[in-house]
């Protein structure tokens, strides 16, 4: 990996132990959390029926201005992004994790319900979270692969 904040013989074991970090937060394996700005975007944002709500929503959740996390994989993205991925990424990353927040509030908003929608979520987190951790690790082994 060629990266110029740390040598590049370092980048790969740290970033598979920070991987092994946050994989063990989200399945419970290690008593904590890591740390995060958990405060809750509020819900005169969130319902408004122009679809701004989601915009502004996205934007605070990918610039880290409110930022709840249920899972621990932005961490891993991060830290992929310090130690192995392009420049470019960071922006190109930051604007895809927003607008996935964002596309999240959105359908919550256009389901009606948002109670329904947190329902049928937490009903199928275990099966969502296993599918961002696996489509994750793929693109971590693609980019670790293609930089060394």
């Amino acid at each position: 990996m060629t990266h110029t904040l740390i040598p590049a013989s370092w980048a790969t074991p740290l970033l598979l132990g920070l991987v092994l970090l946050a994989l063990g937060c989200d399945v419970g394996l290690l008593p904590f959390r890591l740390p995060q700005n958990a405060r809750q975007v509020p819900s005169s944002i969130v319902a408004r029926s122009d679809g701004s709500g989601a915009l502004q929503f996205g934007f605070e959740m990918g610039t880290g201005l409110r930022t709840f996390m249920p899972t621990h994989l932005p961490y891993v993205l991060v830290s992929l992004i310090l130690l192995a991925a392009p420049w470019w990424s960071a922006p190109f990353a930051g604007f895809c994790f927003g607008a996935g927040r964002a596309i999240m509030v959105l359908s919550a908003v256009r389901r009606g319900n948002a109670a329904d929608w947190d329902r049928d979520f937490a009903a199928r987190k275990k099966a969502i979270l296993t599918g961002c951790w696996f489509s994750m690790v793929c693109a971590l082994a693609v980019i670790v692969i293609s930089v060394t």
